[in-house]
């Protein structure tokens, strides 16, 4: 059983009990992505999956105390899971454990002791996005909600509603943003990763923005003889020019991850967009060096008229 899909029984299970179940939670206080958090009014709980019981997944959920007042881990029923030891060390630290049959049944092993005092950053970093974005907990390969796709997803719908032209200054007067310089680093990212739904013009040495009328462009063949998702993209936008690269060498450049996050999980992301633009004619595999890839002209064309408008 993988860990993504034990998300939907623990999901069930904590609905039942009252809980709203968010995946793949980042928070950047206690150092971590969680699995899942559960939220019932004030109270926290969260959730690390594992295929079998470690140490590892014991110090992944010891990275929660302080932060949420639940804390469980949830594991494959095995005969003899865990030994004497292990089991006074999840009862001192409050730990429950959730226990899943290979049929997947749920059942709680061990009640995990309520924590009265937490600090409110993980309840902070909830929002809705992880409510309504395509992700299970246990997930690997990227896709999560991270601050980079929140600060998006607000600009995006607010330039959705507003329908016309709007400056920089006018899209952070009513969207937070993650950034410790907004105005540059906003207006970069706008120009370069989000070409798939955002226009960009230039009047007076000013810069404007608005939402691109996916309608219109998808209907007339002449302005965008291409469809391309939003990730396939910003996959052509991070590769760089004549260069042969590896799918890590590309996931190291994609706006809003870390290196640490493309270097253990970036070339599962990044692997299936690349096959689908080598489809496209946009991209093309070295024949000689093994797992590298670069732009075609066609690829280019593309990039120059986003890069134009």
């Amino acid at each position: 059983m993988k860990e993504s899909d034990m998300y939907e029984p623990v999901k069930k299970w904590l609905e039942e009990r009252g809980f709203t179940a968010y995946p793949e939670v980042e928070c950047n206080r206690a150092g971590g992505r969680a699995d899942v958090v559960a939220k019932s009014g004030a109270v926290v709980g969260v959730v690390e999956m594992k295929q079998s019981l470690t140490l590892d997944l014991i110090d992944q959920a010891l990275r929660w105390r302080g932060y949420a007042n639940y804390i469980w881990i949830a594991i494959p029923h095995k005969p003899k899971a865990y030994k004497k030891f292990v089991s006074m060390v999840l009862a001192d630290y409050g730990i429950g454990v959730l226990t899943f049959s290979k049929y997947g049944t749920i059942w709680a092993d061990k009640n995990a002791r309520f924590m009265r005092r937490t600090l409110p950053h993980l309840k902070e970093a909830l929002t809705h996005h992880h409510l309504t974005a395509d992700v299970k907990g246990g997930q690997r390969g990227g896709g999560y909600v991270t601050p980079y796709r929140i600060t998006m997803n607000n600009v995006q719908l607010f330039l959705k509603r507003k329908g016309g032209w709007c400056r920089i200054n006018e899209i952070l007067d009513y969207c937070e943003t993650h950034y410790a310089s907004p105005r540059a680093s906003l207006a970069k990212a706008l120009q370069t990763f989000e070409r798939s739904w955002c226009e960009m013009k230039k009047e007076a040495g000013k810069l404007y923005f608005r939402y691109r009328n996916q309608t219109a462009s998808t209907n007339d063949p002449s302005q965008n003889p291409i469809r391309l998702s939003d990730r396939q993209l910003r996959v052509l936008l991070a590769l760089s020019t004549g260069q042969w690269q590896t799918p890590t060498q590309i996931a190291r450049q994609l706006p809003g991850v870390t290196r640490d996050w493309a270097d253990q999980s970036g070339s599962l992301f990044v692997s299936p967009l690349l096959k689908a633009l080598i489809k496209k004619g946009l991209l093309e595999k070295n024949p000689v060096g093994r797992g590298q890839y670069r732009v075609t002209s066609a690829g280019e064309a593309v990039r120059k008229e986003f890069a134009s408008e």
